[in-house]
């Protein structure tokens, strides 16, 4: 008997379990379920290690391993795979929407460092995760608060979409200083198609949606100039930054002409609370002209009816950005997802 699994945001395992069951309808069927963990038991032919969930909500998916009460009981049920190269990615299992502090991850820290010593001790050649590859295998570790409670294991292998970090949670929490929480979904997704690197230095940014200036913040502090467009206030921390780098225009986005805009946008964001049916044929209207080579956008999915059209959405917007296009659904999100195109 064989299970998967799954991690996803708290408040999206209905969404996650409707996507299964649409998808994987007679193949899997729901096992065991805690706040941001899902299995399912498969029925038929066992998957390999490449099975992941076809699911934007899955923010982590692939084979179960189950709990273990020690690290002799992981490394026996690892044996049974027939796996000896790993990566290993630890995290919390309940994790906050404001970012997991670093207390917790000291905890982790702590806790994993023994079931490292063990898997070594037993013959695991243990990868560094900065080195992870498309198709290399990971080990994720699911630990609960309480620090002699069992943790869960699983196996994914990675590949282009992924996130990168352990459980897709970069060690980042929103900063007091932050005009809003779209500077933490802006830096998790940068973290997550691993454009978080200095080559956005002085490079120009389109920020739609902008007030109150949570992710122009962000990217003014990584180097990059910034134009945003809103018809809210921006917030002093955007509109005084050292870099003198922001530019408001105060419009709504559907009067925006690219004719205004300045030549070499290398990245758009958009993050406007508008229903996706709405705000997508102005950001169509503006890559078209514009030809940026990345997009971030999140969609706005607020009710049932707008999360079952969210593969339509993505095909629309596969037809005027950049390839690839990938979605998930961030930590930060709540009834939302993030899709970002480009390389």
């Amino acid at each position: 008997m064989s299970f998967v699994f799954a991690t996803c945001r708290a408040g999206s395992e209905p969404s996650l379990k409707a996507d299964v069951a649409r998808w994987h309808e007679g193949r899997l069927t729901p096992a065991f379920m805690r706040p941001q963990l899902i299995t399912w038991k498969v029925r038929g032919q066992p998957p390999d290690s490449g099975f992941v969930l076809d699911s934007p909500f899955a923010r982590v998916s692939g084979l179960s391993l189950g709990l273990c009460a020690s690290a002799a009981e992981l490394i026996d049920k690892l044996r049974a795979t027939g796996e000896r190269s790993l990566c290993l990615h630890a995290f919390p299992r309940e994790t906050p929407e404001d970012g997991v502090p670093p207390e917790t991850w000291r905890r982790i820290d702590a806790r994993q460092a023994p079931i490292i010593s063990a898997l070594t001790d037993a013959g695991f050649q243990l990868r560094p995760a900065s080195s992870l590859a498309h198709g290399d295998l990971v080990l994720d570790l699911l630990f609960d608060d309480a620090d002699d409670a069992a943790f869960f294991a699983g196996l994914h292998r990675h590949h282009d979409g992924a996130h990168r970090q352990p459980g897709g949670l970069p060690r980042l929490t929103l900063p007091p200083h932050a005009p809003s929480r779209a500077w933490l979904k802006v830096e998790q997704a940068l973290a997550w198609r691993g454009w978080d690197t200095p080559e956005l230095q002085g490079r120009l940014a389109l920020d739609l949606g902008c007030a109150p200036g949570g992710a122009s913040l962000a990217l003014l502090d990584r180097g990059m100039r910034v134009t945003g467009v809103d018809t809210g206030d921006m917030d002093e921390a955007v509109l005084r930054h050292d870099s003198g780098a922001f530019r408001h225009l105060r419009t709504p986005v559907g009067r925006l002409d690219p004719a205004r805009l300045p030549a070499g946008v290398s990245l758009i964001l958009c993050d406007i609370n508008l229903a996706p049916p709405e705000v997508l044929p102005h950001i169509e209207r503006l890559q078209r002209a514009l030809r940026a080579p990345r997009l971030i956008l999140t969609l706005k999915l607020n009710i049932p009816a707008l999360e079952r059209r969210l593969d339509e959405f993505v095909d629309f917007i596969r037809g005027f950005s950049p390839a690839p296009v990938h979605v998930t659904q961030l930590a930060a999100n709540r009834r939302e997802v993030c899709v970002a195109a480009g390389v």
